[in-house]
């Protein structure tokens, strides 16, 4: 006899078929994820030879096609031109460039040469202007900033849309966009589908400590453009550590950088990742050779089969 028991029981066992279908369906779609491989191209920052050898942009070029990077940091829109000649004979990419911003300005809040650069040796490559904001007037976060920040970040993603290229906010600490929160925050009201956010990873470890990132990543993937990482040590102990333990080469520091790569390419994040060099004091060669073999190491431990839960 079919009893109400029975019919319980029936009921039961296909809400969990259900269950057990549906978390195989987001295993599935995290496996096919990751199953992919570590397909973002890696880039060096500008400070990984800056003030060092080798000071000329065709050797600089040079030892990053050798040694297997896809790109560099622009930085000094002096140089930017010569730099970028040199990449592109070797059909590597100027990533991103280090772009100030000062809100304060009265005049110009921002190098207009960057029009130019745009609209010829730049247009449609897919750089992104990584833009670190300033101000006097303002505290570090402080959301009042935004009425004059907005429209000028408007202007230059309006500028930026026009040649192929993207604006990303640099979180940086002690600049007024210090926080993820801050390129975050701006996202939403600059409302530019070519305009976003970056997780600058030394300075998140500076500002937070190594606390709640997969929280922090959900939080900034709708708007994320731009990533960067560097070997660290991590851990809570981090917040307001020394650059010299927030920046190391990539095979150096208890932070899990293969942890993360993982972490923010399941979240859909395939844009470029740059490496952060500042204040590292081994010759440009070693270093950046040292993290090309970590990076190397991490694209063959991209594997989601030993993915685990973090």
């Amino acid at each position: 006899m079919y009893t109400r028991a029975h019919l319980f029981g029936a009921l039961l066992l296909a809400a969990c078929l259900t269950l057990f279908a549906t978390e195989a369906a987001g295993q599935t779609k995290e496996t096919e994820d990751l199953k992919g491989g570590l397909k973002n191209p890696f880039y060096a920052f500008n400070n990984s030879m800056r003030g060092q050898e080798p000071f000329d942009p065709a050797a600089q070029a040079g030892l990053l096609a050798e040694l297997g990077y896809d790109g560099i940091e622009g930085y000094s829109l002096d140089e930017l031109p010569g730099l970028a000649e040199e990449m592109h004979k070797r059909e590597l990419k100027i990533a991103t460039i280090y772009f100030k911003v000062d809100i304060d300005a009265e005049d110009k809040a921002y190098d207009q040469r960057i029009g130019e650069y745009l609209k010829t040796f730049l247009k449609d490559r897919g750089v992104i202007l990584t833009v670190h904001l300033h101000s006097k007037r303002f505290k570090p976060s402080d959301p009042e900033g935004d009425a004059v920040a907005v429209p000028i970040l408007r202007e230059l993603a309006d500028l930026a849309h026009a040649h192929g290229a993207k604006v990303a906010v640099y979180n940086h600490v002690s600049f007024w966009a210090e926080s993820i929160d801050d390129g975050i925050r701006l996202s939403k009201k600059v409302n530019r589908r070519n305009f976003g956010a970056a997780f600058n990873l030394c300075h998140w470890l500076a500002l937070e400590g190594e606390t709640d990132l997969g929280t922090r990543l959900d939080a900034i993937a709708p708007y994320l453009l731009s990533v960067t990482l560097c070997g660290a040590d991590g851990g809570p102990g981090a917040k307001g550590a020394s650059w010299n333990k927030l920046i190391q080469p990539l095979d150096r520091g208890s932070f899990d950088n293969l942890a993360f790569l993982k972490e923010i390419v399941r979240r859909g994040y395939t844009g470029p990742i740059g490496l952060q060099c500042y204040n590292i004091s081994l010759p440009a060669r070693d270093h950046l050779t040292r993290s090309i073999e970590a990076w190397s190491g991490f694209k063959q431990g991209f594997d989601s089969r030993q993915m685990k839960d973090r």
